[in-house]
């Protein structure tokens, strides 16, 4: 029975270093040998005596620190098989709330890989019955010995890791820019204690936001071109964000028929830019708008939406406002939601309809797309003019089970695959509801302007763009995503449908979330100086600035290029 013991604890110690080792190859996206046989032996040194004395000494002990460590892995992957990054503390903090809710409402995305966090527990409970069943005689150690030499080989680790450059006094000097660097050598443990203490003041979190340079937006240029157009008649705009639409999504096919037909359509009938890279980081969905109506990358280790006392100065939606322009935003869920309700505020918007404030209920998770849009149009009837509108939608959502309670498109029933037929079908809802309200929206506004006897009618464009990836297995779906220098990147589609239905299709660069807020402004006709990395994509134009995500600058050309040649979606 000893010798049983003896056994089990060895292997379970050996199966744990294991499973740490492959938790940092996930989360570091390394495949090389090399690589998996340097953390295997790095944490054995760190962790094989602790484990052991605990073992040992302290069964309990152990338990409740397994359980911890199962939870740290698992939350760990789920974090990264969604947003590809690690997680660090003060973000998760800030966003129990928002976990929970997912958890509540069945969203978090499921893969094999989160089973890695109880892969050991059979040796475990084995390890804890024997050692209740045993007489054990604890073998003689020497705590301080043990310590002492672990403390010897880490420094030796330490040494090797200085003479290339990538200790750890030599990573925190350049931190966070070096944090993927940090964490291949350190693990995701040392790097959320250290992001902890070097960001635990606000300011300095805050003081990580880089606006760029300022840009003269010449909009108002096109107020003495535009025959009927001057300061009193500016257009209105229309910004629909669309919940879990990629790239890729509006090309998709089905039996030779494409999944999505109106948006498929806008090709030619749009100004059209296939792949515009989006933000999704320690934000989650909320760092869309957030990157968007600011014209900045979110931050990578805090909920950028969740800062208080931060007012939002590079906003566009203010310099809307300060041009005559009625601001309001619509969101299908709760507006206490990554606190949306203080954030839209302090970004400049005069009203905020969340799902309650709209008289909406909760279908699935959210209210149902065309409720939202019914909302929207009736709003739009009392609606002054100018005015600049917001949308972001739910019913797409993942796990797309959301759209089953109020939509079926019978031509899917037979696909096989669950998830695969789940969202092609809440594809096809969003498709037939944003059709219905480009349509309704055309004609509202028209016959406004027709009641109040304008001899110019007031233009109205809309926007049309997705928020991040579906969050889908590969053999169900080939996300619109990119691997290029350690970096996750996501790319949805964007579309411009102005009321002169002119045609434009981008066939050579990348657009970005960036990009929005110049267009927006250059859309309204107004002169104005505007900080940012972005550039207007109303055509005709040049656009040549770099695209900024965590640390490298991508060239647009070339993210095209790439994301095209990945992305093409098989035709099923």
């Amino acid at each position: 029975m000893k010798l049983a013991f003896y056994v089990v604890l060895i292997v379970f110690l050996l199966a744990n270093v294991t499973k740490i080792t492959v938790f940092n190859l996930i989360i570091t996206g390394r495949r090389q040998f090399s690589f998996l046989l340097y953390k295997f032996i790095y944490t054995l040194i760190l962790t094989f005596g602790f484990k052991l004395c605990l073992a040992w000494y302290y069964p309990v002990g152990m338990g409740v620190y397994y359980l911890l460590e199962v939870l740290f892995i698992y939350v760990g992957i789920s974090y990264f098989n969604f947003y590809h990054y690690v997680l660090h503390i003060r973000q998760s903090l800030k966003l129990i709330r928002e976990s929970l809710e997912l958890v509540r409402y069945r969203s978090v995305p499921r893969s094999f890989n989160q089973l890695l966090a109880l892969i050991d527990l059979p040796l475990l409970i084995a390890l804890l019955v024997l050692n209740h069943q045993s007489q054990l005689t604890v073998i003689p150690t020497s705590l301080p010995a043990i310590f002492l030499v672990s403390m010897l080989l880490v420094l030796m680790f330490e040494l090797s890791h200085a003479r290339r450059g990538k200790s750890l006094l030599q990573l925190v000097k350049v931190y966070p820019q070096s944090e993927l660097e940090l964490v291949a050598n350190y693990g995701t443990l040392v790097n959320m204690l250290l992001d902890f203490c070097l960001f635990f003041k606000k300011q300095k979190i805050r003081a990580q936001f880089d606006y760029g340079r300022p840009r003269i937006i010449e909009g108002g240029k096109k107020l003495q071109s535009e025959p009927g157009l001057n300061s009193d008649n500016r257009p209105n705009i229309i910004a629909i964000q669309a919940e879990s639409l990629d790239a890729n999504a509006v090309n998709l096919h089905y039996q030779g028929s494409p999944v999505m037909p109106y948006l498929y359509s806008l090709r030619n009938k749009s100004i059209y830019y296939p792949y515009m890279m989006n933000y999704h980081k320690a934000g989650g969905t909320s760092d869309a708008e957030f990157s968007i109506i600011n014209s900045v990358e979110p931050l990578s280790n805090y909920p950028s939406i969740k800062l208080t006392a931060y007012n939002n100065p590079n906003s566009f939606v203010k310099i809307l406002a300060a041009n005559g322009y009625h601001t309001a935003v619509f969101h299908g869920n709760e507006g206490s939601y990554y606190h949306r309700h203080k954030a839209f505020a302090s970004m400049g918007f005069a009203r905020f309809y969340d799902l309650k404030k709209m008289g909406l209920n909760h279908v699935g998770w959210g209210a149902p797309d065309h409720e939202l849009y019914a909302f929207i149009l009736e709003e739009t009837k009392k609606q002054a003019e100018p005015f600049f509108y917001y949308v972001i939608t739910m019913s797409n959502h993942c796990r797309f089970t959301n759209v089953l309670n109020y939509y079926r498109h019978k031509a899917f029933d037979t696909i096989k695959n669950k998830e695969r037929k789940l969202y092609y079908n809440s594809l096809s809802y969003v498709d037939e509801t944003t059709h219905s309200f480009v349509d309704k929206i055309r004609v509202l506004t028209e016959e406004k302007d027709r009641e109040e006897g304008k001899q110019a009618a007031r233009e109205t464009y809309i926007l049309f763009f997705g928020d991040h990836t579906p969050g889908l297995k590969k053999k169900i779906y080939r996300e619109a995503a990119l691997e290029i220098e350690n970096r996750h990147l996501e790319f949805v589609p964007f579309y411009i449908l102005s009321p002169d239905g002119r045609v434009y299709q981008e066939a050579k660069k990348a657009a970005s979330f960036l990009d929005i807020g110049p267009t927006i402004l250059d859309l309204a006709r107004i002169d104005t100086l505007y900080t940012t990395y972005g550039e207007s994509l109303l055509p005709p134009h040049n656009i040549s600035a770099k695209i900024p995500y965590r640390g490298y600058w991508f060239d647009r050309e070339q993210l095209y290029q790439k994301i095209k040649n990945y992305g093409k979606q098989n035709q099923n």
